[in-house]
């Protein structure tokens, strides 16, 4: 009987849900939106939020969330980092109908109020060849007060633009010391910066491989663990150009092993990808084949969606015993991420060396 009425209220739920659900969308259709724009698009939003009013008085026939209800009426109210979050969800499609249209022209709004994540995002997306509307100028005039106040994340936003001269009359002297500012602030994100501009090379600054990668290691061995599997796999990358002596193994695998005990899921395939095959350099380093920690890793970066590589999964669980195979799960299963602080003291040990050594300490 209790079933019974438990299925019958789940149910009425439902059809309440889906009713309140098409009566919100007839109810936007019949609304005076602007032509060519999404419901969610700025020049919409509102009349959106005021349709949605009626049916999200009761949340189970909201056809939003409570957090993007909330979201939506802070981005009416001009709130800039609600802007650039409503703008990513509707890039992607979270918790709302994916419009990249819409999307974008919220993280340009951001942008031009100074939101420092959304700035670099459509500059990023410029850069690549992508045509976006946006008021550089402002965007830059936004930002410059926020990085005299020694915002991190505005200099790091504001210095490419200072040296491109984009917003701004350009000075790559000026936007070179703001970055370098922004890593004095202790950004390890800002010394990755400068690992990718020196490596790659701007105006008034030449590539410079050595510097790029000093700075790559400033900032892994600061904590940040993508600047640690990127400094791990480019050692253990041959340079083009570069002598044999360009590679190190072992020092590749101490910091790939170091960034995936941090739970960096990129590191966790890339160490999968070595113990399933091995490696080796020119310096007398080995790291030898090991299928249960390969397994492992395996297993651990396939919890995103984007590591579950199945190419790396075919080069090592076929060739494993059922008690292998076992044997990675429960270390799997019993994994704990380590936190920054552990690694300065942890032992991590280079397999295949004889007699025994660990990684040297950083």
């Amino acid at each position: 009987m209790v079933t019974a009425m438990v299925g019958a209220t789940m149910h009425v739920t439902k059809l309440l849900r889906c009713g309140f659900a098409a009566a919100s969308l007839l109810t936007l259709a019949s609304a005076a939106l602007a032509d060519d724009a999404g419901p969610y698009a700025p020049e919409n939003i509102e009349k959106t939020d005021k349709a949605f009013g009626w049916a999200c008085m009761i949340q189970a026939t909201c056809p939003v969330s409570t957090n993007v209800r909330n979201l939506i009426q802070r981005a009416i109210k001009h709130d800039r980092s609600a802007e650039y979050l409503l703008g990513l969800n509707l890039l992607v499609g979270t918790d709302m109908p994916m419009d990249r249209r819409s999307g974008t022209l919220w993280v340009v709004r951001a942008a031009e109020q100074g939101e420092p994540s959304a700035a670099r995002m459509i500059a990023g997306r410029m850069r690549n060849g992508e045509a976006i509307d946006i008021d550089e100028t402002k965007v830059a005039n936004a930002l410059k007060p926020q990085a005299a106040a020694g915002d991190a994340d505005s200099m790091r936003a504001l210095a490419p633009m200072l040296m491109r001269g984009r917003g701004a009359a350009q000075d790559p002297p000026a936007g070179l010391a703001m970055l370098k500012r922004a890593a004095a602030t202790g950004s390890t994100e800002a010394e990755k910066d400068l690992f990718q501009l020196y490596l790659n090379g701007a105006p008034d600054v030449p590539p410079d491989r050595p510097e790029a990668m000093r700075w790559l290691a400033i900032s892994a061995r600061h904590g940040n663990a993508d600047a640690m599997y990127s400094l791990g796999y480019m050692s253990m990358t041959m340079p083009i150009g570069a002598r044999n002596t360009g590679k190190d193994v072992a020092e590749g695998y101490c910091w790939i092993v170091r960034a995936a005990l941090l739970n960096d899921k990129a590191a966790q395939e890339k160490l999968s990808s070595v113990l399933s095959d091995g490696e080796k350099d020119d310096r007398g380093n080995v790291i030898p084949v090991d299928l249960i920690q390969a397994d492992v890793w395996f297993r651990l970066a396939a919890q995103s969606p984007y590591h579950n590589n199945s190419q790396i999964r075919s080069g090592i669980e076929p060739k494993m015993t059922t008690a292998q195979l076992e044997e990675a799960k429960r270390q799997a299963a019993a994994w704990q991420p380590k936190k920054y602080e552990d690694l300065k003291t942890l032992a991590i040990a280079l397999p295949g060396t004889s007699p025994p050594r660990n990684c040297m300490p950083f």
